[in-house]
């Protein structure tokens, strides 16, 4: 009964004591004269760091291609993915004998070619500056099933095809081949185009005069090759690499890619002929894989600042919390937390110098926690593993009650000593935190939009953090509410 009382009082309090600190006769207006609740409060300091992040977990829902520099680190990081093109239930081609464009007297495509779409909105555009990219053909599909983490080289792990296909291209984000006009225009999508145009021979050393000719002519000599996404996957098209050549200055997000070709069909009037493309979309429901290069050297300076700390994505810094739980439950033994509140206020840049936007999520979790958490897609829980959107209004980032957190810790220290003295010693991050910057996924159904899952976040971001263990002044604050039934 009294700890169902706890429980709502807690929420009480969370309301009174962002207004007034002084809570210690809260008690009196909630509880009877015969179980009074009394209740206190502490802040205790708490020690944070940064860290390395060395390579996270990515997932399908979206990829980057690009690199631009660093304006903290002074180096450059580079995005590059790995993508498949799933092949649509209802994908279908003319009968053979109403197709016009033919080569060597067979049904042919007369162009074919790869379109990534990317959102200008969500991308660091240097918009003139020179880009080579490349696409390199992949020997084998992805791996159902394989977590796929940002250190992943597909070249080092031989899943590029030898002799394979590969076409470079040079591109700025500003095409200018297309006129200004045509690119204000809202219906214009922002893409890159890399023209399949060059002959293609497959594995069994067959020659096309095209990379489209070769897919038709695979869907009308294997139909069965067609029928889902994994048969065209393992039969047809295993999927591409996108690689980074040469050049800097544009950092984009990939929405949607499309291998399309184009051919020539008959109409329904004499002797006339109209122009068709089919397309084929790399979705989230197919494997994509991104790979993050990062200087790891000029991050091992980043998070040598001890007057700071940082998170930096992707694949960057984290910052790491270490919460006094010794300290906060000493003397209140008998006590029940029911509040424990903390913010982490970012240092806003003073130079003139560009940097990166903060974070727009952080999550908070156990340090040991990390792999698993993202491994198993969860949601946070609001138990151990919480979200925090960065707050435009007080410049940080707030966490309004993390007491379930730091009881458990409680209770892992507590069952760890009873059967092991040196639980401790073998288990150093029993009472760490990390915060990771992460990328909110959202869902529409019926007109609501909604978080379905969280993903290390792949765009670059950065934010400075008040902390750091050479940092007095601006010491970060942990505000603890107890509470306790006393007759």
């Amino acid at each position: 009964m009294k700890r169902n009382l706890l429980t709502g009082v807690a929420v009480v309090v969370m309301a009174l004591s962002a207004c007034n600190d002084e809570t210690l006769d809260i008690g009196r207006s909630l509880t009877g004269e015969t179980d009074k609740l009394y209740v206190n409060n502490a802040d205790f300091k708490v020690t944070t760091k940064s860290v390395l992040a060395d390579s996270v977990l990515l997932r399908s829902s979206y990829c980057y291609l690009g690199r631009a520099k660093d304006p903290e680190t002074k180096s450059c990081v580079t995005s590059e993915f790995m993508t498949q093109f799933n092949i649509l239930e209802t994908f279908s081609l003319p009968k053979q004998d109403d197709i016009v464009t033919r080569h060597e007297g067979v049904v042919a495509a007369d162009s074919c070619q790869l379109e990534l779409y990317y959102n200008p909105a969500k991308s660091t555009v240097d918009s003139l500056s020179a880009m080579k990219i490349r696409v390199s053909e992949l020997a084998m599909p992805m791996e159902e099933g394989r977590r796929y983490y940002s250190n992943y080289d597909p070249i080092a792990e031989g899943l590029i095809r030898e002799n394979g296909m590969k076409k470079d291209k040079v591109f700025t984000l500003t095409d200018l081949t297309v006129s200004e006009s045509q690119r204000k225009d809202s219906e214009y999508l922002s893409s890159i185009t890399i023209k399949l145009n060059e002959p293609y021979t497959d594995k069994s050393g067959t020659t096309y005069n095209n990379y489209g000719t070769y897919v038709m002519r695979q869907y009308f000599q294997h139909p069965e090759y067609f029928k889902n996404s994994y048969a065209f996957i393992h039969n047809v098209c295993p999927g591409f690499f996108f690689s980074v050549v040469d050049g800097e200055g544009a950092y984009v997000e990939i929405m949607e890619m499309s291998l399309r070709f184009f051919f020539q069909q008959k109409t329904s009037k004499a002797d006339s002929t109209s122009t068709y493309a089919s397309a084929l979309a790399g979705t989230e429901e197919i494997l994509q894989t991104t790979k993050i290069t990062n200087d790891k050297d000029r991050l091992l300076q980043l998070t040598a600042d001890n007057t700071c700390t940082y998170v930096k994505a992707p694949a960057g810094v984290y910052t790491e919390v270490t919460l006094p739980i010794d300290d906060i439950y000493k003397g209140h033994e008998n006590d029940s937390i029911l509040i424990a509140s903390i913010s982490f206020q970012r240092i806003n840049n003073l130079s003139e110098e560009k940097t990166y936007s903060q974070p727009g999520y952080l999550m908070m979790l156990p340090t040991d926690s990390l792999n698993s958490f993202f491994e198993s897609q969860k949601l946070p829980d609001n138990k151990l593993t919480f979200s925090s959107s960065f707050s435009v209004k007080t410049n940080q980032y707030d966490y309004s009650n993390i007491s379930s957190l730091i009881n458990r810790m409680v209770e892992m220290k507590r069952k760890g000593l009873e059967s092991d003295n040196n639980w401790v010693a073998k288990h150093p991050n029993w009472n760490k935190v990390l915060l990771v910057p992460v990328q909110a996924i959202s869902t529409s159904a019926s007109g609501v939009t909604s978080i379905s899952s969280y993903e290390h976040c792949v765009g670059l971001a950065a934010a400075k953090l008040v902390g750091g263990s050479e940092n007095p002044n601006q010491p970060i604050m942990l505000k603890v509410v107890y509470g306790n039934f006393k007759r």
